[in-house]
């Protein structure tokens, strides 16, 4: 599957696009995450991994946390794709 495909289907549900909106904006851990959506630390993790395998999404670790955002490499790609998914 071509990546262009692979980042489509990824941002098909919308849980994981709002969390792209959400990391867009800043750098985020899944508490902060669940704070801001109201929903299960285990239904974050789980799109997060659907973005990270993807690569929509980087993180970092601080100390215990892991800061997720978006990746820069792939901003462009993913943007893209979403406009030729318009067309």
């Amino acid at each position: 599957m071509s990546q262009s495909l692979k980042i489509l289907k990824a941002l098909t549900d919308a849980t994981r696009l709002r969390l792209v909106a959400l990391l867009s904006r800043e750098e985020l851990s899944v508490n902060e995450l669940q704070e801001i959506t109201e929903l299960g630390q285990s239904r974050i993790s789980t799109h997060l991994g659907v973005l990270q395998e993807n690569g929509l999404l980087t993180f970092r670790k601080d100390g215990k946390r892991s800061l997720y955002r978006i990746n820069p490499k792939t901003t462009r790609q993913a943007h893209e794709c979403l406009e030729l998914a318009r067309q």
